[in-house]
């Protein structure tokens, strides 16, 4: 504790120093915290789909225009619960800037999947095509709720197209934050309306239940086994590849994020080192007094790698809760991971910015302090007269 209490006095010395050290700790450990989450938030969607006991069937070719009646054959398939086509659009909701990514799918998917809906609200979702089920962010940002009735827009074909819906349900999943699930039958009539050419066969994916994890790999090789050679072949995943796939779309992330978080602790190193640098040089006289009295290396070494550890410990804390604070509901970087999970910052990873920092910053005080208290006594001393 006495220890403690001449660590706190000496960084006291330099105060503005020691502030605007901790400053930038803290700045750091926020930035470090967001940039860890980015690739452990891709790990918790893939590791979460993974329980789901779905395969996503898709064009070999390219990420379009697989014919939606494929479905008719899968669902005849052993060990095939379900088959339900689901089509990407997008429209226009308040401006021409603000997007809304549409996924249109056959009734039949609520069935494969409630995605937490209440029954009610899929007996609705059945009744009126006008029906949608939204994700819980999406209601967030738009400030929607259960009820509504909004209006988005398009135009196919040179035809302006406004289409009504109702918001029948909220999606919990924190998988698809982002989602706007409405009724394909009610788009393609939509699309017929403008004059879209066969838009009966129009599907981005086929979505299908099996009865059991272990039937996956057999449910996949006889689906592409059957479509082998035909106009369109079929590429048969899981819903944690298919998801793996379109995140990894993006570009290489990890390698990216890697590198931002290489960069964000050589230059916590570089700061606190010369934090450090600074605090060791104006100690030295103090270190070789203290030499001569008889106190250890070991003790004198605590007591000034407690100071960076103090440092650490303030600014790894700051930046770690205010992170937790800014981003623990996650937030929405759709063009980041094609609009999937939201980022956040758990709590496990705030824990692992804060060690991180103090970590860092004791490491910085290393080359300073091994240099002080190899300074002989006697020469140590000439800088007291």
């Amino acid at each position: 504790m006495k220890f403690l209490v001449l660590i706190l006095r000496n960084m006291r010395r330099q105060a503005r120093r020691s502030i605007l050290t901790i400053l930038t700790i803290a700045i750091a450990t926020l930035v470090f915290a967001m940039l860890v989450s980015v690739p452990t938030s891709m790990d918790r969607i893939v590791d979460r789909v993974s329980k789901n006991q779905r395969l996503f069937v898709t064009n070999r070719a390219g990420p379009w225009n697989i014919p939606a009646k494929y479905c008719l054959d899968i669902k005849k398939l052993a060990h095939v619960k379900g088959c339900a086509a689901d089509l990407d659009e997008f429209m226009l909701y308040r401006n021409d800037s603000d997007w809304i990514g549409i996924s249109a799918a056959d009734v039949e998917l609520l069935d494969l999947n409630p995605l937490g809906s209440a029954a009610e609200a899929i007996a609705r979702f059945k009744a009126d095509k006008r029906s949608v089920v939204v994700g819980y962010e999406a209601m967030r940002r738009y400030r929607w709720h259960v009820g509504q009735q909004i209006m988005l827009r398009n135009t196919w074909n040179g035809h302006p197209v406004s289409m009504p819906f109702i918001i029948q349900a909220v999606v919990p999943d924190e998988t698809y934050p982002n989602l706007f699930l409405m009724r394909r039958d009610y788009l393609i009539d939509t699309y017929k309306t403008a004059g879209v050419e066969n838009p009966d066969s129009r599907a981005s994916r086929l979505i299908v239940a099996v009865d059991s994890p272990e039937n996956f790999g057999q449910v996949a090789r006889v689906i592409d086994e059957t479509y082998r050679n035909s106009d369109t072949e079929t590429r048969t995943q899981t819903e944690s590849d298919f998801l793996t796939s379109a995140l990894a779309n993006v570009g290489n992330i990890r390698a990216i994020i890697l590198s931002l978080i290489v960069v964000v602790l050589l230059t916590v190193l570089m700061i606190s080192g010369n934090s450090m640098a600074m605090t060791v040089r104006d100690r030295i006289p103090e270190v070789a007094l203290l030499r001569t009295l008889g106190f250890g290396r070991w003790r004198i070494a605590w007591l000034l790698f407690g100071e960076a550890m103090i440092l650490g410990l303030i600014g790894g804390a700051m930046g770690a809760l205010v992170a937790l604070a800014l981003f623990v509901n996650g937030t929405d970087l759709g063009s980041l991971t094609n609009g999937l999970a939201l980022i956040s910052v758990t709590p496990m990873v705030a824990l692992a910015s804060f060690v991180t920092a103090i970590a860092v910053t004791v490491l910085s005080g290393t080359i300073p302090v091994s240099g002080a208290l190899n300074t002989p006594p006697a020469i140590a001393l000439r800088k007291i007269v």
